[in-house]
């Protein structure tokens, strides 16, 4: 099997990530992985065709590979909480012997967590969600959603880029990114992380309409690495005095198309504006998508887990696992203790 080479995530991918909101890594994956890849959705959608389903109308282009029915639903559902689970259901998943896991869980896993926090046990990197996202042929109105349009490509808006309003310059928060991909990453990372995209999201302006975001896209197609602001951005501050007190602007940045072979990954911050377009093409559109998280995501109203958080280190799932059954033990243990209580209260009696 063909091995893809050996990527090097280093400060400089980092940094355009933090300051865009997204990445691409050019051919991450072997062509070996891809047709585990295309086997696996082929196998799902052929098997839901031929149940009746409609992938467009009924399930919105989005095929869960546990929760789809091409397996039994789980007894337990351990699975959204353990590694070792969800690999045992997840190699359940199509006949074929080679399974997504070791793509998944190592590959894509080694890839992505360079752009997360780094783990401790209170926020270990967790499996959010995973899905394959399938655009069905000549379906313009009914398959446009935040993935691939027509050709291919994605469509991307990135942050809006904050400049100093005296001297034009870009700002950038360098403990977050930096030449040394681990600088910034200490106890504190992961709430700076997160507000720094908060932040910069929160000043996206109107959403174009997608048309107008291509013709943007297309008169730039790769983002310009800039550090410093434009000439015509200093030209605007030109002359100011410098006991003016400076403010942060934010600059608008043109849409992106992302159009790249079989095997690359986009890496998105779940703060980036991304759209496409519906397939017109009379061929099958299909993108996986793994997401994941720093730490499991808890709905606030009630304590529940909003998707899956499963840890995708080995030792983090052992620990999990372990506390896990330390709390079961000692649940049985109350429970033994009111047992005794009631018989003794019994006997007294």
């Amino acid at each position: 099997m063909q091995s893809a080479p050996t990527l090097v995530v280093d400060g400089e991918i980092r940094k355009q990530f933090h300051r865009d909101g997204f990445v691409i890594l050019q051919n991450a994956l072997s062509a070996g992985d891809v047709d585990i890849l295309r086997r696996e959705v082929d196998c799902l959608v052929n098997f839901l065709i031929s149940e009746g389903i409609d992938i467009m109308k009924d399930l919105g282009g989005i095929i869960e590979p546990i929760s789809c029915g091409y397996i039994d639903p789980p007894v337990s559902q351990m699975y959204i909480l353990s590694k070792r689970s969800y690999s045992s259901l997840r190699n359940m998943v199509t006949e074929d012997p080679d399974t997504m896991v070791p793509i998944l869980f190592d590959k894509i896993t080694a890839l992505a967590k360079n752009f997360l926090p780094p783990e401790t046990l209170d926020y270990p990197m967790c499996l959010f969600n995973e899905q394959y996202i399938v655009k069905t042929p000549n379906t313009p109105e009914t398959s446009s959603f935040k993935w691939h349009n027509e050709n291919g490509t994605l469509l991307i808006e990135p942050f809006p880029r904050p400049i100093d309003s005296l001297t034009g310059e870009y700002l950038t928060d360098s403990s977050l990114f930096g030449n040394d991909s681990q600088k910034g990453d200490n106890d504190d990372g992961f709430p700076k992380y997160l507000q720094h995209h908060m932040d910069l999201a929160a000043q996206y302006e109107e959403e174009l309409h997608p048309d107008a975001a291509i013709i943007q896209a297309q008169a730039r197609p790769q983002i310009a690495e800039q550090n410093s602001a434009k000439s015509m951005s200093r030209s605007k501050v030109k002359g100011k005095s410098q006991q003016q007190q400076s403010q942060v602007l934010y600059e608008r940045q043109n849409a992106v198309l992302v159009d790249i072979p079989a095997g690359s990954i986009v890496i998105l911050s779940g703060f980036v504006r991304h759209c496409s377009l519906g397939n017109k093409s009379p061929r099958f559109r299909r993108a996986y998508m793994p997401q994941f998280s720093a730490g499991k995501v808890i709905m606030p109203e009630n304590g529940g887990f909003v998707s899956l958080a499963v840890p995708c280190s080995a030792e983090q799932d052992q620990e999990r696992e372990r506390l896990s059954e330390l709390a079961l033990k000692r649940e049985r243990e109350l429970d033994m203790e009111i047992e005794e209580d009631l018989w003794l209260d019994d006997f007294t009696e």
